[in-house]
C-alpha cells in the first residue's frame, strides 16, 4: 500500500466560471505529515464550497518533507526533516501551487491557508514571512485568511501528551530505537493483514490504508519522533509580533492585505496536545472574544480578560462537541462543515475591505 504525496481538488469542469474569482485553499498537515489522512476532510470541504458558491475553489495539500513513501526512503538522523526544514519545504510548495493555479487559470488566486496541529505553527511562520515581504514592498500573492485547527503554537511541552512525549524523547536515540521496535514487531505481518487489523478497531478505510503504509515505511516513526522533538523544543513562547497578530488598530499593519482580521483558531475543548492554561492565556491576550459566543465564554470563565475585544483580532473558537485533536481520523465531515462556514466568512470580510 502506498500513500499519496499530494492532494488537489480543482473546480469542477461544469462549474468553472472564468468571470469568477479563483481561491486556493492550501492545507498543511500535522505530525505525522501524511496528507492522505485528510482526504475525506478536504474532499467534503471542496464539495460544500463548490455547491454553495459560484467562485472557483482549488483545494491542495501536501505531505510534509520525508513522510510520503515515494520520497527518499531511509535517511540518517542528520538528514531527517526537523521543524525549520519543514517550514522551508511547505513555504516552497505553497508558492509552486500558487504558480500552478495561476498558469492554469491565467488569474492570480486569493489564498487561504489552513493548518492542523503543528501545521498551524507552520502556517503562522508562513504568514510572518509573507507579511515581511509585503511590508518591504516586494510582490507576493494575495493571502486573505488562515484557519488553524487544533493548533499547537505555544508551549506544547506543557500539554499532557507533550509531557509524556518529552519523557520518551529524553532517551538517547529514541526515534531510531522506537522505529526499530515497531519494524521488528510488524515485519512478519503482511500489509493486507495489518490493514484489516486496523479496520477491526473501527477506523475508516482511509485511516487503515494510510496507517498501514506508514507503519510499513522504512523510517516513518523515526521521522515522526524526530519532528516531535523539534516541536517540543521550539514551540514555546508566543514568538510572533505585529506582522502576524496585527497592530492595535482595526486596519491592522498593512493596507495591502487583510490577513490579521481573517484568522480563525479552532481549539479542542480537552486537547491533550494543548495545555488549557496556555490556550486560555493566548486567547485572552491575542483573540477576539465575541460576547454572543456563549460556549467560548463559558469555557474560558477562569480567564482574566473576557470582555468583547477588538474585531480585527483573530477569531478564537473552542469546540463544544468533544472533537478530538486527530479529527481527520473519524470527524472529517463535522470539521469540514465548520471550515466551510469560516471560509465563506473570510471571503465576505475580504470583500468588505
Amino acid at each position: 500500500m502506498e500513500t499519496r504525496k499530494k492532494l488537489y481538488f480543482a473546480p469542477s469542469a461544469g462549474r468553472n466560471n472564468e468571470k469568477e474569482q479563483d481561491y486556493l485553499i492550501f492545507h498543511i498537515p500535522g505530525n505525522p505529515g501524511l496528507i492522505d489522512y485528510y482526504y475525506p476532510f478536504l474532499s467534503t470541504l471542496h464539495t460544500r464550497l463548490s455547491s454553495s458558491s459560484d467562485s472557483n475553489f482549488h483545494i491542495a495539500g501536501h505531505s510534509l518533507a520525508g513522510f510520503a513513501n515515494d520520497e527518499t526512503p531511509s535517511l540518517s538522523s542528520r538528514e531527517l526533516a526537523g521543524l525549520p526544514r519543514q517550514i522551508e519545504y511547505v513555504d516552497g510548495l505553497l508558492y509552486k501551487q500558487v504558480d500552478k493555479v495561476r498558469d492554469a487559470t491565467g488569474k492570480s488566486p486569493k489564498v487561504i491557508l489552513m493548518g492542523h496541529s503543528v501545521g498551524a505553527y507552520i502556517l503562522l511562520e508562513i504568514i510572518r514571512r509573507h507579511r515581511t515581504q509585503i511590508e518591504s514592498g516586494e510582490q507576493d500573492f494575495d493571502l486573505i485568511g488562515g484557519i488553524l485547527l487544533f493548533p499547537t503554537i505555544t508551549h506544547i511541552a506543557r500539554s499532557p501528551s507533550g509531557i509524556a512525549a518529552s519523557a520518551l524523547l529524553r532517551i538517547p536515540h529514541a526515534p531510531g530505537i522506537a522505529n526499530a521496535v515497531v519494524k521488528f514487531f510488524t515485519y512478519l505481518i503482511p500489509p493486507k493483514v495489518l490493514y484489516h487489523l486496523i479496520r477491526t478497531l473501527s477506523f475508516p478505510e482511509h485511516v487503515a490504508r494510510t496507517t498501514t503504509a506508514f507503519i510499513k515505511s522504512p523510517s516513518g516513526l523515526k521521522r515522526v519522533l524526530y519532528l516531535a522533538k523539534d516541536e517540543l523544543d521550539m514551540i514555546t513562547d508566543d514568538k510572533w509580533g505585529k506582522e502576524v497578530w496585527g497592530a492595535a488598530t482595526e486596519a491592522g499593519t498593512n493596507s495591502k492585505d487583510t490577513i490579521n482580521s481573517n484568522l480563525v483558531f479552532f481549539w479542542g475543548q480537552h486537547d491533550r496536545w494543548v495545555a488549557q492554561k496556555t490556550r486560555n492565556e493566548l486567547i485572552a491576550a491575542r483573540g477576539y472574544v465575541d460576547a454572543k459566543a456563549k460556549s467560548t465564554c463559558s469555557l474560558l470563565s477562569t480567564t482574566p480578560s473576557l470582555a468583547p475585544s477588538d474585531p480585527w483580532k483573530p477569531n478564537m473558537v473552542i469546540d463544544d462537541q468533544k472533537i478530538p485533536h486527530a479529527f481527520c481520523l473519524k470527524h472529517s465531515e463535522t470539521v469540514a462543515e465548520k471550515v466551510h462556514l469560516w471560509v465563506e466568512d473570510i471571503i465576505k470580510k475580504h470583500h468588505e475591505r
